[in-house]
């Protein structure tokens, strides 16, 4: 009888085990679901819930690592990471292909993070491989490979990213129908990505191949084929919330080549309606707002693109509406930005300005998450999916300015652009430098208070079909209207830059027999005792463009600025990377006329500034040595050694192996400098990770230069002035521009005097030196103490080899003019 009851209770017990296992069991399939149907904060709740009721290794395993691919997805990287770290060395012990998932899915989220994590992305993706092939499950080595090909497409590497989803693809028809670990759900699913994934690869290998094509309706067959294949796989998949976004990609492909064609072609307009429609009534199936928000959004965008406005502002109200449900500013920002550019079209140019503005505010508040958060990493698509929409605005306010019945109407648009404008450069500045801590004033509605009688600021805004030209007086805003292309006012930038970023005579340059000492060699007065003789129609190239941009950008605000002594030029684009004081009017540069300015915008916090002493307290630093390299800058000690004895300093300056970090951080930390001055090499680079100046043994980050300065501001002493005056920006790049544009805000000091291109090593000191020499007036202004030392290579006789602009235009004065 014990034994029948002993009996009995094991077998209960084995019943409620089995029940438990099967409920356990039944919760992963339903947070899996969940995850599917795009509910995916709920999903990780439900994951969360399995892992604390479980202890069996393969089910946690299977939370854990849908709650890091979701985590990922969501943009929550760190918590990412931390599920991945806790759930690697439970797989290393006990499952091998979970172990190979993870690590995948590290890899993945290392590439979403950015550039900084894209060799780490690599060096997971080898390790995902090598397990892969060592198990040789082929839907772990199809998804492997998958994730190869969006590594690859991500470089730029489009024929080894074709061949990675041929692989997978491959793998794919090779395994069984239900293979190992994974359901005929994940093999749809996959199957159905790696499809679309080769579509879009085969149509970027074919767009770089189109100009060999006079049909471009053949030049694109393969993508064509690739998308007509992908577009069943796609919709007869089980329903899902990434399906409606393949079926979304399907139709953004079909618009990308159609755009391609010099005639619509009906196959892709329809193709682009089918798989739009099909998105919609999954969407609609799932009952997923997030879903029928970019479902409707996206359909919208096609009829907007067809101009049947009101069956686009139809579907764009509803995505509006859905988007509001999910609360996601990114989806409200996206279809407000559509719903101001339908208005426009419309005609209906109030509501525009009204559902552009909206749109901008939602951007800045997803901006703001991003960089807190992680949330929704748009900004890696600025130029794209940012700057557009405030140069709509900017360009609607500016129409309606131009128009407006009476004046107070105009100022009151024209002082929307200008705020707007320099909004954008706060979010442009602040994606460059991937910080939201830019020191940005809560509102910059006074600017021209800023401004005394004979300082203007000019803002020329570079649009489609013309380019508009702001002029902010301290007694009002000026608009005028320079009808140009965008692309003829960048092949005139190009004409001028070029001529002036090379040595007007770089033969003779390296003939010249070098004196036995270098302090000789460095003095203006031994270059000029030998004439150069310069080949008069070669070096006058720069002459004709600059002419042409001074009659576009200051010939037409002339009568404005009669008066004006200090022009500040908050520049945009592809003006950024040019020397104003170089433009020409035909008989003199523009520097002749007025202390120029470089500034990033006016709605800055910049530290308090310090009233300018007569004895400034300077920190001399450079490097004279080839070093890491980098060739040498002989003339830099010479720089060094004269502002020296200039300013009276009993100590040495931090030359060469001197030149370290920690010695700088040493300094910084023990004395108060009102100005610190690096002659040593700088390059300002489109990738923030590329910026940098060269020290002895390291490079000095713009990070670690805000560090440095930041040991100023912490002891209510910042400095007031920083010159590099060996940096040279990437030859036309507008981005790196904009690094150099920002440098003092990024440092936290008043201003930056900084070099737009490597001035030859002997002329460098004479433009320096002679700036410092005019500061040390305490009733000169540093843009007129620049100004003065241009002004005095253009007319001493003593300067006369260098009155090229090459040797004295590169060098700007930015941030505070004072």
């Amino acid at each position: 009888m014990i034994r029948f009851h002993s009996y009995l209770c094991l077998f209960i017990m084995m019943l409620c085990l089995g029940k438990i296992n099967m409920l356990q069991a039944q919760s992963l399939l339903v947070a899996k679901q969940t995850f599917q149907n795009g509910y995916f904060e709920q999903a990780i709740e439900q994951w969360q819930t399995i892992l604390a009721t479980t202890q069996k290794i393969n089910e946690r395993l299977e939370a854990l690592l849908g709650i890091a691919s979701t985590y990922r997805r969501l943009g929550a990287y760190d918590n990412a990471l931390k599920t991945i770290n806790i759930a690697l060395p439970i797989a290393l012990q006990h499952e091998p292909i979970d172990y190979a998932l993870l690590h995948n899915e590290l890899s993945k989220l290392r590439l979403s993070q950015g550039e900084n994590w894209r060799k780490e992305a690599l060096r997971q993706l080898k390790t995902a491989f090598k397990l892969a092939r060592q198990i040789n499950n082929p839907i772990l080595l199809a998804e492997v490979l998958n994730h190869q090909g969006n590594f690859l497409s991500t470089v730029d590497d489009y024929e080894g990213a074709k061949e990675a989803y041929e692989k997978a693809l491959l793998y794919i028809k090779s395994s069984t129908k239900s293979a190992s670990h994974f359901s005929n759900e994940d093999i749809e699913a996959l199957y159905s990505k790696v499809l679309i994934n080769q579509a879009f690869m085969v149509f970027s290998l074919e767009t770089e191949m189109a100009y060999q094509h006079d049909d471009k309706a053949q030049a694109f067959k393969a993508s064509i084929a690739a998308l007509e294949q992908a577009l069943p796989v796609t919709q007869n998949r089980q329903e899902t919330y990434s399906q409606v976004f393949g079926l979304i990609a399907i139709s953004q492909l079909s618009r990308k080549i159609q755009s391609q064609l010099s005639t619509p072609a009906e196959k892709l307009t329809s193709l682009a309606y089918q798989a739009l429609t099909a998105a919609r009534a999954v969407a609609v199936s799932l009952d997923n707002s997030a879903a029928k928000a970019y479902a409707n959004g996206y359909l919208g965008q096609l009829y907007e693109q067809a101009k049947r406005y009101d069956d686009a502002l139809s579907l764009t109200r509803q995505a509006q509406f859905f988007a509001g449900q999910t609360r996601s500013q990114l989806q409200l920002y996206l279809w407000q930005w559509q719903l101001g550019r339908i208005l426009k079209a419309q005609g209906k140019y109030q509501g525009a300005i009204r559902a552009y503005q909206e749109a901008i505010k939602n951007l800045g508040s997803v901006r703001t998450q991003v960089a807190n958060m992680g949330y929704f990493n748009i900004t890696k698509n600025f130029q794209e999916q940012v700057m557009p929409v405030y140069f709509e605005l900017v360009d609607l306010l500016l129409q309606q300015a131009r128009f407006a019945q009476n004046n107070s109407t105009r100022d009151r648009l024209l002082l929307q652009a200008r705020n707007l404008m320099e909004a954008f450069k706060a979010a442009e500045l602040q994606d460059y430098f991937q910080s939201e801590c830019l020191a940005i004033k809560n509102k910059c509605s006074h600017v021209e208070q800023m401004l005394d009688a004979q300082t203007a600021v000019l803002y020329p805004i570079v649009l489609s079909g013309r380019l508009e030209l702001l002029l902010q007086r301290s007694d009002g805003l000026v608009q005028t209207t320079v009808p140009i292309s965008k692309v003829k006012l960048r092949d005139t930038i190009a004409s001028f830059l070029s001529p002036l970023r090379h040595h007007p005579n770089p033969e003779q340059l390296a003939k010249v027999q070098m004196p036995d000492q270098l302090a000789d060699t460095c003095k203006p007065s031994w270059r000029a005792s030998t004439v150069q003789m310069l080949d008069t129609l070669t070096n006058n190239r720069f002459l004709e463009p600059a002419k042409t941009l001074y009659s576009l950008l200051i010939k037409p605000l002339i009568p404005q600025l009669h008066d004006i002594k200090t022009l500040v030029i908050v520049s945009d684009g592809a003006l950024r990377t040019i020397p104003f004081a170089a433009l020409h009017d035909g008989e003199e540069f523009l520097i002749e006329k007025y202390a120029l300015v470089l500034s990033p915008g006016l709605c800055y916090r910049f530290p308090k500034s310090q009233l300018r002493q007569k004895r400034a307290k300077i920190l001399l630093i450079g490097l004279s040595d080839a070093v890491q390299g980098f060739s040498s800058l002989p003339c830099a000690e010479y720089e060094l050694d004269t502002l020296q004895g200039l300013f009276h300093l009993p100590s040495q300056p931090l030359l060469n192996s001197a030149f370290t970090i920690s010695q700088v951080h040493t300094e910084m930390n023990e004395n108060a400098y009102s100005i610190v001055h690096i002659a040593s090499h700088g390059q300002f680079s489109a990738n923030l990770k590329n910026t940098f100046v060269l020290t002895y043994n390291d490079k000095l980050s713009m990070d670690k230069l805000e560090d440095l300065m930041n040991l100023t501001i912490l002891k209510n002493d910042p400095v007031d002035l920083l010159t590099l005056s060996a940096c040279e920006t990437a030859v036309g790049d507008d981005r790196a521009a904009l690094g150099l544009a920002g440098v003092a805000l990024k440092a936290g000091v008043q201003s930056a005097l900084a070099s737009l291109w490597k001035v030859d090593d002997e002329a460098t000191p004479a433009v320096v030196i002679e700036f410092y020499r005019q500061l040390q007036n305490p009733n000169i202004s540093k843009a007129e103490a620049l100004q003065k030392a241009q002004k005095m290579i253009l007319t001493d006789k003593l300067y006369e080899r260098y009155r090229h602009p090459y040797f004295w235009s590169a060098f700007l004065l930015i941030g505070n003019w004072l």
